[in-house]
């Protein structure tokens, strides 16, 4: 059984944040949909990204945690992203775009997750733990996975870097913090 989320409780989430080329690339993979009448948001609240990890906002305040994403992002290196794969998931219909080679990014991630963890962070998502974390970035929700998903498809691959990590809010818009990877 999951635990009960108070509404009031503040979800921040650690993402994988792209170079400007990837962005780009993003921006205008999500024109395209629109397009092609696929429903994708032309500006999306948050940046387009990979979720690493996510956790309850700790008492000690939003500057503790991205404190913590600072540090953790010391020393770790950029990594190549391939975006070549569409899909949906759920009810909600949920559109995105990952890579079909997971390997290196599973690797990285489980050197993000750890170094999270040495900065005192402990992920409360259990779909990005390592091992389970399946690397996607969303584009769009609410869609017809029949229309959207060969839609998206012809206007994939695209490719690019993670470069920072990004610490946004559930619910909330823009990053609360960008801490620069290395490389």
């Amino acid at each position: 059984m999951g635990r009960y989320r108070d509404p009031r409780e503040r979800t921040l989430v650690v993402c994988a944040a792209f170079d400007e080329a990837l962005d780009a690339a993003l921006a205008s993979v999500r024109a395209g949909l629109r397009a092609g009448g696929v429903r994708a948001p032309a500006a999306p609240r948050h940046r387009a990204h990979l979720t690493l990890a996510g956790a309850p906002c700790p008492p000690a305040g939003t500057a503790a945690f991205t404190a913590a994403v600072a540090t953790a992002a010391e020393g770790l290196p950029a990594v190549g992203v391939v975006l070549d794969e569409a899909g949906a998931f759920g009810r909600g219909a949920v559109l995105w775009a990952g890579p079909r080679r997971v390997e290196a990014l599973r690797a990285w991630h489980a050197d993000v997750a750890a170094a999270l963890a040495g900065a005192g962070l402990v992920n409360a998502f259990a779909t990005s733990e390592p091992g389970r974390w399946v690397p996607h970035c969303t584009l769009a929700r609410r869609v017809r996975p029949a229309q959207a998903v060969p839609a998206l498809q012809a206007l994939l691959p695209v490719a690019g870097r993670a470069v920072a990590l990004a610490v946004v809010e559930v619910g909330g818009a823009g990053d609360l913090a960008l801490a620069p990877l290395t490389g």
